[in-house]
């Protein structure tokens, strides 16, 4: 399984100078073309892939097939989300650098996750949306007379069944 979003997909999201300086241990500035595929980046979207993957587990409303087949607008925050830990994550790398951004994604980060664990309806995934739609699906008159229960076997004391039966529409 792959991360739910690219480097490529940081970059545009994040500035790609923030993310090449917050990737290297040694303070060197990276070549602009090599940070989203630098090691640190990588490992940085695969860690907030996992944690998705374990919050749908625990949620139960989504797989992560489905998360990979989404597509326009949820594919896009699908990648929001994952971009938004793996910053989190590369912060956390530079403790020193910016704790009130690394503690704003941290929270940003967390909510998301809690609301996929709680099995919110995060993604609008329609087969996903008319899973709470109920579907009422009743016995008719003559299947109920066919059960030969008491009360069509005592008319006399009880109701015909049309007369007990909701008129259907």
């Amino acid at each position: 399984m792959s991360a739910y979003a690219t480097g490529s997909d940081l970059t545009t999201r994040y500035d790609i100078d923030l993310v090449g300086d917050l990737a290297t241990d040694d303070r060197a500035t990276l070549d602009r073309a090599s940070v989203p595929g630098h090691v640190a980046v990588v490992a940085a979207l695969n860690d907030p892939s996992g944690q998705i993957d374990v919050a749908l587990q625990a949620g139960g409303r989504y797989t992560p097939p489905q998360l990979e087949s989404l597509s326009g607008n949820s594919a896009y925050h699908l990648k929001r989300i994952t971009c938004d830990i793996a910053m989190a994550l590369l912060f956390r790398r530079r403790p020193n650098v910016r704790p009130d951004i690394a503690e704003t994604l941290l929270k940003q980060s967390s909510e998301h996750l809690d609301r996929l664990r709680k099995g919110e309806n995060v993604f609008g995934i329609p087969e996903v949306t008319d899973a709470g739609t109920l579907e009422l699906a009743t016995a008719s008159t003559v299947q109920i007379e066919g059960l030969n229960l008491i009360t069509e076997r005592m008319r006399p004391y009880f109701p015909r069944t049309q007369q007990r039966m909701p008129r259907q529409r």
